[in-house]
């Protein structure tokens, strides 16, 4: 996994004037809401207004539009603002999960993002010109997808997003901030994952977004309309928050939560959590690279602290780099993370049968001196595609399809059609073709340099798809 892939932001401007509700479900016909806040001397309104079979954008709403943000951080962030992917892909970025039935509520949230306008008055944080300024857009510009019946997207669709260029000239300013997103998924609901994405905003200073604040203090009423919570009853705005402030504490994003005050003119009061603070991105590779998932990676920062997981991580590297290799590196990590004791120090190893490294019941006269071990060297490019292709081929067939779409949308989104995509998509489905062959030729005619002739013979052969099963060989 590449620190590209580790590293995820947030455009802070969204992520600080909370266009998505926190509350999981809204009422009926909750169609528009419009608010005026204060930021220090300044003030400022955000207005929305929804299509009334949609309602304003809440829920997983919230999910959905961070993953587009930084599936287009991760497409290179074309000037045009677009983002071309599959839903299970989407899906997949956001955490969600990609059974049958988010497929419907992701057809559902696009519609919502596409449809709802945002007007904002003196918000919106231009950071290149240092200037506040009034912006007018839809969180999605456009939407175009491919679909089967219904035209409804499915797992089969091509999706292509088209960001709103306030949104997207934002991002390539570099207005943006890291986003825990690996945390964010582990919080069990939406509201918990809006209120975490608003309070991990509101503490950075938008004039200097490299500033974070360990406490935030803002009052009760002005909170909740921040939120989109819709009362005006101190109590429910207290009885909303709590669910998420108590899973929030838990986790550790916040130390406290304090009320100050009494009715309406009650103050909230946030602490942050001393060691809540996003890893080092590096040091996230380096665990992944050596096969600890993201999420367990930053559980273990979390459980042992960043210095310590850091300490053991050069344990480990230099260890293996004096020749031993254990049967699972994660496990073996793990082992030598919480048992720092078993293990001699790579410099002054243990020489007992079945590996060079063994538990301290050895005798101090076991130890033989050795010099300081090189770090390992990085695999190869050649290396690196070797073990992704291997990798690749121990999927079953749909996740390979996932996969070669993943990549083949990626390198073809401005030279193919919605619809040819589409295609393409089809007859990787019907097993017509071979996934691996078919990326595998599209992957010799760019590095050969013909890749213009390649899109040509492409394009030609799907427009013969249906009548046989010879695509593209």
């Amino acid at each position: 996994m590449t620190e590209k892939e580790i590293k995820r932001f947030d455009e802070l401007n969204i992520a600080r004037l909370s266009l998505i509700s926190v509350q999981e479900r809204i009422p009926v016909g909750y169609r528009d809401w419009s608010v005026e806040l204060e930021d220090g001397d300044r003030r400022y309104r955000v207005t929305c207004q929804a299509m009334p079979e949609y309602g304003v954008p809440h829920g997983i709403d919230t999910d959905i539009t961070a993953a587009l943000v930084n599936l287009y951080i991760d497409q290179g962030a074309p000037t045009d603002g677009t983002v071309t992917c599959t839903p299970y892909q989407l899906l997949q970025m956001a955490g969600l999960d990609t059974s049958g039935r988010y497929y419907a509520a992701l057809d559902e949230s696009l519609r919502r993002l596409t449809t709802t306008n945002y007007f904002i008055a003196e918000g919106w944080r231009d950071h290149p010109r240092k200037r506040w300024t009034n912006v007018n857009f839809r969180y999605i510009d456009r939407l175009e997808f491919s679909s089967g019946e219904a035209e409804r997207l499915d797992a089969s669709s091509i999706l292509k997003i088209t960001l709103p260029q306030e949104i997207a000239r934002s991002v390539r300013s570099g207005f943006i901030k890291p986003l825990d997103l690996s945390f964010m998924q582990t919080l069990k609901r939406p509201p918990t994952r809006a209120l975490y994405r608003l309070l991990d905003a509101q503490r950075r200073d938008p004039e200097n977004p490299e500033q974070v604040a360990m406490s935030y203090e803002v009052g009760l009423m002005e909170w909740a309309e921040a939120c989109k919570i819709i009362t005006d009853r101190p109590s429910l705005a207290v009885r909303t928050l709590d669910a998420a402030h108590e899973e929030l504490i838990e986790k550790g994003f916040l130390k406290s939560v304090e009320y100050l005050g009494r009715g309406k003119k009650k103050l909230l009061h946030y602490t942050f959590g001393e060691a809540f603070i996003p890893p080092d991105p590096l040091l996230m590779q380096g665990l992944t690279d050596i096969g600890i998932t993201p999420t367990r990676a930053l559980q273990l920062v979390r459980e042992h602290g960043e210095a310590l997981i850091a300490d053991t991580f050069t344990r480990y590297q230099a260890i293996v780099a004096e020749g031993y290799k254990p049967r699972s590196r994660p496990a073996f990590f793990v082992d030598l993370l919480k048992n720092p004791g078993k293990y001699m120090n790579p410099e002054v190893p243990v020489a007992v049968s079945g590996g060079p490294y063994k538990a301290q019941q050895d005798t101090p006269q076991g130890k033989r001196p050795r010099k300081a071990p090189q770090a390992p060297s990085r695999p190869s490019q050649e290396e690196r595609d070797l073990e992704a292709d291997t990798a690749l081929r121990a999927l079953p067939r749909e996740g390979q399809v996932e996969e070669v779409m993943r990549t083949l949308t990626f390198l073809l989104r401005n030279d193919l059609k919605l619809t040819e995509l589409d295609t393409l998509r089809l007859a990787l489905d019907e097993g017509l073709e071979d996934p691996l062959d078919v990326k595998a030729w599209v992957l010799r005619g760019i590095s050969s340099g013909q890749k213009g002739e390649m899109i040509r013979e492409l394009r030609a052969r799907l427009s013969l798809a249906p009548d046989g099963p010879n695509m593209l060989f």
